[in-house]
């Protein structure tokens, strides 16, 4: 099946005469910016705002200061580094994945709501939310955690410096995975509290590690603690229903009110060692031009005894297969006819010589494929630029090809150009 987009590169020759295309490279502000469309890996010397009412799309973005988000707007971003704050009062929605941010992050709603969804981020500082619904997963926190009246409130493998205070989400909090170096708060939480715990009272998977205290008090509806090692006391009060304590609990004092089992006692050594393991990645296949432009020039043809010719090669690849299993994948080609002007030129005359220059991802170079000068369809068909087997290394691999053009003396002059179409498949 395709697994990856198309991309469309552009090959230019020229034929007896001069010339080329070109693409630029990634944009880059000076001074801040204000956001409201796709930016892409865009640069930013200075902090972003997104506009109210806007959509500001980061996609490998560099911002040296802050992020604001303004009322009704909407920052999504991947793969970004923040050297400041992000900051956001009654915005649409925050959403920052595969990220760091140097200062805090802070999501406050009102009567939109709105939704704080941060997952695989690094935050130097802290996490504040409220009004929203707050998502927080696979992350770090370098200081506190502090949520108030979020709609609901998930946080699961994620690391805090200090305490985690969760406070007044009426449909519920979800704590799992979650290592505290501080105490843990969860209070005047509604409809279910589950720390550690399946909505049976079951461990989860994910187990809770707190350097501190756990305080749960004030909770209505289902709340249950299970798969939690507290360091400090437990404290269980003012909850209605009363707490139920499941399997897997420790703790150094238990006070209030609870039901089900007793938590052991925590261990009583210097030091204690939490790690999280997740649920191993599915990954993906993707690539992605090994260069700052997707140009190929061939120069000017060189005139021969029976033929012009034009050699070159493509911007070399890179794949990257993380998914689990390593299926089989390969990456074809084709090229489209060359035009120029009101002339065409067959792609057929075009041929090439894949080869892999960094391996660490199992790829095997496709066939070299002869210019149709004397016969063929050289790249006028789809061809294997390179491809691994099923079985493969997880890891990345670069690959390139030599070009061959021959044509037909009788090849009307012009500066032509042809598109490559390239295709990922598994």
């Amino acid at each position: 099946m395709r697994i990856t987009k198309k991309w469309l590169a552009p090959v230019a020759v020229a034929a007896l005469a001069g010339g080329s295309l070109a693409f630029g490279p990634a944009a880059m502000a000076a001074g801040g910016a204000t956001c409201a469309e796709d930016l892409g890996d865009t640069a930013i010397d200075g902090g972003i705002v997104v506009p109210a009412g806007e959509t500001c799309t980061l996609g490998g973005a560099t911002i040296s200061g802050g992020i604001v988000v303004e009322a009704g707007g909407w920052l999504d971003a991947t793969s970004i580094e923040v050297g400041g704050n992000v900051e956001a009062i009654d915005a649409y929605g925050v959403s920052i994945d595969g990220s760091s941010v140097g200062g805090d992050v802070s999501v406050y709603g009102g009567d939109r709501g709105g939704f704080a969804y941060l997952n695989d981020l690094d935050v130097a500082g802290s996490v504040a939310a409220g009004g929203v619904d707050v998502e927080i997963t696979d992350s770090s926190i370098g200081s506190g955690l502090l949520t108030q009246s979020a709609h609901y409130v998930e946080l699961l493998r994620t690391s805090v410096t200090g305490n985690a205070d969760l406070v007044g989400s009426p449909f519920g909090a979800v704590v799992a995975g979650a290592i505290v170096k501080g105490s843990l708060t969860v209070d005047g939480s509604q409809h279910e509290t589950l720390i550690g715990a399946t909505a049976d009272g079951e461990p989860e998977a994910w187990g809770n590690q707190i350097d501190g205290d756990l305080v749960v008090t004030g909770n209505t509806g289902n709340t249950r603690v299970a798969g939690t090692n507290v360091t400090g006391t437990i404290t269980a009060s003012g909850n209605d229903a009363v707490a139920v304590f499941g399997a897997g609990n420790t703790a150094g004092a238990v006070e209030g009110e609870y039901e089900g089992e007793d938590p052991g006692e925590a261990g009583g050594g210097d030091q204690s060692i939490a790690v999280t393991v997740p649920q191993q990645a599915t990954g993906e296949l993707v690539w992605a031009l090994d260069g700052t432009s997707g140009l190929v020039d061939l120069g000017v043809a060189e005139s021969l005894d029976d033929r012009f010719a034009a050699t070159g090669e493509i911007v070399p690849i890179r794949v990257l297969d993380t998914r689990v299993g390593s299926p089989s994948w390969s990456l074809t080609a084709q090229v489209s006819d060359f035009q120029a002007g009101g002339e065409t030129i067959s792609s057929s005359y075009l041929g090439w010589t894949p080869e892999v220059r960094e391996n660490e991802g199992g790829a095997v170079a496709g066939a070299a494929i002869d210019s149709g000068f004397s016969g063929g369809d050289g790249l006028s068909v789809s061809r294997t630029l390179v491809q691994a087997n099923e079985g493969h290394d997880r890891g990345e691999s670069v690959t390139g090809a030599g070009l061959d053009l021959q044509l037909p003396l009788d090849t009307p002059l012009g500066t032509y150009s042809a598109t490559v179409t390239l295709t990922a498949l598994s």
